[in-house]
């Protein structure tokens, strides 16, 4: 890795040509010669991210992204002190303002996709039954004021969401002809009075590979990178869950809908509307991309 030799202040913005001199400056006690990247996660996203000798995981948060670096450790810091169904990084050492924050490594992998499409009926219990009594626990704990200090509340409840949605159908219909909006406007309008909006802390990013399996346990799940986690309905995290696994799995959506289904199965909730919840999330995605496609043919032309 290359190093630049400029002066390093709190604003300097870190990259990862600097990163290493960053730490030199502001983290005397971490040996450089004992970092190693994480693939190429380290240079990308929020954090660039580092193992730190053979136990524990140091991110450096950009300059703009120090308060979810906070956030993540208030969070899992609260979580870790819990008797959980799920497993999450302890933090170890974190700078006061968020520069940088060490975590202890958790001794797991997260699935390929793919592996999901190989599940015998067994195997897909278990993973339903980890995921879906994990995310109850996260959306029915009471987080002290403390940890809900740093987490701030969505800007998109489904109020917003709806009207957002309807003006992206609007815009869809007027510039193009090749995509029939009709299906998808009678498809919200029939699911907008089940969308009460809940507020809990969720996840927001859960993807799966934020899933980590302890020796390839699927009935031991640790859930990493909370640090875009936000107050918003309990739903959201398992609409993202579903958008991954529709997107990404056979289009014929036979084995997202297993995966999903296995998920719900043991995800308890008073909810009635929480299905459609789901379905609306999964239309969203459907009218953002067609959106996106239209809004850069129009552009080019």
């Amino acid at each position: 890795m290359k190093h630049t030799h400029t002066p390093m202040n709190q604003t300097t913005e870190i990259t990862a040509d600097n990163v290493c001199d960053f730490l030199k400056t502001f983290a005397t006690d971490i040996s450089i010669k004992d970092l190693k990247p994480i693939s190429n996660r380290h240079r990308g996203g929020d954090n660039f991210t580092f193992y730190y000798r053979d136990d524990v995981i140091l991110k450096i948060a950009r300059n703009a992204y120090r308060a979810r670096l906070l956030r993540e450790v208030k969070l899992t810091e609260c979580l870790h002190a819990l008797s959980m169904p799920f497993t999450v990084a302890k933090p170890i050492i974190v700078h006061d303002q968020g520069f940088y924050a060490m975590f202890s490594r958790i001794n797991g992998s997260s699935l390929p996709i793919d592996v999901l499409e190989t599940f015998t009926t067994r195997e897909l219990e278990s993973f339903g039954k980890s995921l879906g009594t994990s995310l109850t626990f996260l959306h029915r704990h009471k987080f002290p004021d403390e940890v809900l200090d740093h987490i701030p509340r969505a800007t998109d409840p489904f109020a917003v969401a709806i009207r957002d949605t309807r003006q992206k159908l609007a815009f869809i219909a007027e510039n193009t002809t090749e995509i029939y909006t009709s299906r998808w406007r009678e498809k919200l309008e029939n699911l907008q009075e089940r969308l009460n909006q809940r507020w809990a802390v969720v996840h927001t990013d859960l993807q799966i590979n934020h899933l980590f399996f302890v020796q390839k346990n699927l009935e031991q799940l640790a859930i990493i990178d909370f640090a875009d986690a936000l107050l918003h309905d309990p739903a959201i995290d398992l609409s993202e869950f579903a958008i991954e696994m529709y997107s990404d799995l056979p289009p014929d959506g036979i084995v997202a809908k297993k995966v999903i289904d296995a998920v719900l199965k043991h995800y308890q909730t008073d909810d009635p509307a929480i299905t459609e919840k789901v379905e609306f999330g999964l239309l969203i995605f459907q009218i953002g991309r067609a959106y996106q496609w239209v809004k850069n043919s129009v552009n080019q032309s």
